[in-house]
C-alpha cells in the first residue's frame, strides 16, 4: 500500500513513462507534490475571483513639476533688447502734477523727497535727461529721504509705473501683450527690484509690472496725472 496519494501518483508516472525520458522529466517538470503546492499558492493569490496585482511602487521617482507652473518667463533689462521699455531707464517722459519728468527713474527718485523736500525733488527732475544722473543725484541726499521710504517704496513704484504706461499707448499695448507671463528684471546688480547675480532676488519691479497689467485689464483708474 502507498502511504499517500502523492506516492501513488509518483509511482504511476514512473511506470507509464517511456525509458530514456525519466532524467529529462525530473529536471524540467514538477513532481505531483510540487504541482499540488503550486496550485495552493495560485489559489491564495486570487482575491474575489481576480488575480492579485503587484503592489504599487511608491518609491518610484516622480517627474519634477514644470517651473513657474507652466508660465512663460519674459526677461528684460538690457538696452537694445526686447522690452527695454519695461525698465525705469527707458526714454519715456512722464507728466506728473503738471511737471515733466524725463524718465520714470527721475520720478521715482523724486518721490523720496517730493512731499517734505520739494527743492531736492525739483533738482532731481531737472539735473539731466539721463536716468543714471538722476539716480546719482538722489543718492547725494540720502540722509534727507523720507523716513518711511522703505515701507512705501513699492507703492510709489506702482504709482510711477501707472503714469508711465497709461501715458504711452505703445508701452501699454506691449505690456498687455505679455498675457500671463512672469515678468523678470534680469539685473545682476539689483536683488530687490531685480533678481540679482544669483537669480534669487525679489524681482519687485517685475511683480509691480504684473500688478499693473492686471489693473489695466480690469480698467482701473488709480491715479491722477
Amino acid at each position: 500500500m502507498f502511504e499517500s496519494v502523492a506516492q501513488w501518483l509518483q509511482s504511476l508516472f514512473a511506470s507509464t513513462e517511456p525509458k530514456g525520458r525519466s532524467t529529462y522529466r525530473s529536471a524540467h517538470t514538477n513532481t505531483p507534490a510540487q504541482f499540488a503546492n503550486r496550485s495552493a499558492v495560485q489559489k491564495t493569490a486570487r482575491v474575489d475571483g481576480q488575480q492579485a496585482r503587484r503592489p504599487h511602487n511608491n518609491n518610484k521617482a516622480r517627474k519634477p513639476p514644470s517651473p513657474n507652473n507652466g508660465r512663460t518667463r519674459i526677461l528684460f533689462y538690457d538696452k537694445g533688447k526686447p522690452h527695454y521699455g519695461f525698465t525705469n531707464f527707458s526714454p519715456h517722459p512722464i507728466l506728473y502734477k503738471r511737471k515733466r519728468y524725463p524718465t520714470s527713474e527721475h520720478l521715482f527718485q523724486a518721490m523720496k523727497f517730493i512731499d517734505h523736500r520739494p527743492d531736492i525733488a525739483e533738482r532731481i527732475r531737472t539735473c539731466s535727461d539721463k536716468p543714471s544722473v538722476a539716480f546719482a543725484e538722489a543718492h547725494k541726499f540720502q540722509t534727507s529721504v523720507r523716513p518711511d521710504w522703505m515701507t512705501v517704496n513699492i507703492q510709489k513704484m506702482d504709482e510711477v509705473l501707472w503714469h508711465k504706461f497709461t501715458q504711452h499707448a505703445s508701452l501699454k499695448a506691449e505690456l498687455l501683450a505679455t498675457g500671463n507671463a512672469e515678468l523678470v528684471e534680469d539685473s545682476n546688480k539689483d536683488s530687490f527690484w531685480g533678481v540679482g547675480a544669483d537669480h534669487r532676488g525679489r524681482n519687485e519691479l517685475g511683480k509691480a509690472l504684473e500688478r499693473l497689467r492686471a489693473s489695466l485689464l480690469q480698467g482701473d483708474k488709480k491715479y491722477r496725472i
